[in-house]
């Protein structure tokens, strides 16, 4: 099975514990109620905040959680650049600022950076520029890592 992107199911609200991890976004918690999801590999990723307002500073900083078959890693994500119509091929450029933090994986995890970053750059390209309200066909991705960025 691959990623798909779909509005959250009450049942899995309560599986992933989504309420808890929700106070900790922005204030009074995060509104995200789409995901994308591979069930089979037991790995979502969800978008929980954004940037704010007009700032161009900041309204292209992300805030993502990637939930990796029982650990929840949270990421920061720069759009850098995007493009696609409705219906047509999009893309967009990301950059990985920071994960968890700033202390990179956990590490148990260490070993499979590769696979995560590979599993997080395909959960991008399937999530296309905005998750279930997408409308373009085909999408690309690339993601770069910041310098300063700790895997």
């Amino acid at each position: 099975m691959a990623f798909v992107n779909e509005f959250i199911p009450p049942e899995d609200v309560e599986k992933y514990h989504l309420a808890e991890i929700d106070k900790r976004f922005v204030v009074g918690g995060t509104n995200a109620r789409d995901w994308t999801i591979d069930r089979e590999r037991d790995i979502y990723l969800r978008n929980v905040a954004n940037g704010g307002g007009g700032d161009p500073d900041i309204r292209n900083q992300t805030t993502w959680t990637l939930y990796w078959r029982g650990d929840l890693l949270v990421l920061r994500l720069d759009l850098l650049d995007g493009h696609g119509g409705r219906g047509e091929p999009g893309w967009s450029h990301w950059l990985l600022v920071r994960l968890r933090g700033s202390s990179g994986l956990p590490a148990h995890l260490k070993a499979q950076k590769e696979q995560i970053l590979d599993i997080l750059k395909e959960a991008l390209i399937a999530y296309k520029d905005f998750g279930v309200y997408s409308t373009n066909t085909d999408y690309s991705v690339t993601l770069d890592i910041a310098e300063g960025c700790t895997l």
